[in-house]
């Protein structure tokens, strides 16, 4: 059964995820081939995007976020879940099948917009939708537009791309990957060009993804560079290092989440500063103490 958003939908209570692992990665490892790695010119930069034997599991309903320091392979990893990469040993499973290429039960939306500059918004939405189901063209229009106004883009469905701010673009992504209703979201640093005030609005609109009273979550491995995010969406965060898993933690806060109270509590800002810790030990030192970490704070 699929999962419409609608404004305004109750948030209820998030029982403890217990269900079957949707998602497994088992000893994978991936680089990028040696001539294109030789176009760097510096020597540390030939190991970004390279990840070594990563083992993780993701069940069923599950929010993740994946998070780390520049080229520790956070999008490698998303690329291969999407099936857009193979790697080169290990092995990656969808419901106890193996990742051989893309497929209609993922959607994936990127850093950048990945439009297609000849079809107006409400097309690229629909494209998206075809490419995992037939539907008849009035319902078709309807569910774009449906995901376009959430998105906060009424009416802007017969632009171009051109014809959008950097953002907006973004946004038509995101609607175009929600609108697919696939049963799992691969999301890399999809807000990172979004306006701060729009930002807000679709990590409300994660939460209440993930919050809907629904017989079937949606599952979501997603990318991001802000600590914040990842505390209020997530139900797991995934630190990397090393290209690897260096960090599993359990985010404490349980659901629904509301913005303005769990930011003040000491749950969060004790968890917060554990996290933001992480990225100041990045090469095994320890250069920061606490008292140099609450500045940030």
């Amino acid at each position: 059964m699929s999962t419409t958003i609608k404004k305004g939908e109750t948030h209820i209570d998030r029982p403890e995820l217990k269900g079957p692992v949707k998602i497994r990665l088992e000893n994978v490892s991936f680089r990028y081939p040696d001539d294109i790695s030789r176009k760097n010119e510096r020597k540390e930069a030939v190991s970004k995007g390279q990840i070594e034997d990563l083992s993780f599991t993701v069940r069923e309903g599950e929010f993740v976020s994946i998070i780390g320091g520049s080229g520790c392979g956070k999008s490698t990893t998303l690329s291969l879940l999407a099936g857009l990469n193979k790697a080169d040993s290990g092995k990656l499973y969808i419901d106890d099948k193996e990742i051989d290429g893309p497929g209609k039960d993922r959607g994936v939306v990127f850093q950048h917009y990945a439009l297609f500059p000849w079809m107006r918004a409400r097309k690229n939405v629909e494209f998206g939708i075809k490419q995992v189901q037939n539907l008849e063209r009035k319902e078709l229009r309807a569910r774009a537009d449906h995901y376009l106004d959430l998105v906060g883009l009424h009416g802007e469905g017969s632009k171009f791309p051109y014809q959008l701010s950097g953002g907006m673009q973004q946004r038509v992504s995101i609607a175009r990957l929600l609108a697919m209703e696939t049963d799992i979201l691969l999301m890399d640093e999809p807000f990172g060009a979004v306006d701060a005030k729009n930002r807000v609005v679709l990590q409300d609109l994660l939460l209440e993804l993930l919050e809907s009273d629904s017989d079937k979550k949606k599952t979501v491995v997603f990318v991001t560079h802000d600590i914040d995010e990842a505390i209020l969406l997530s139900d797991r965060i995934l630190f990397m290092k090393g290209r690897k898993i260096y960090r599993e933690l359990t985010v404490p806060m349980s659901h629904p989440r509301k913005r303005e109270e769990i930011v003040t509590s000491r749950q969060y800002l004790e968890f917060r500063k554990e996290l933001f810790a992480l990225f100041y030990d990045l090469d095994g030192e320890d250069q920061y103490e606490n008292k140099h970490i609450e500045y940030f704070l």
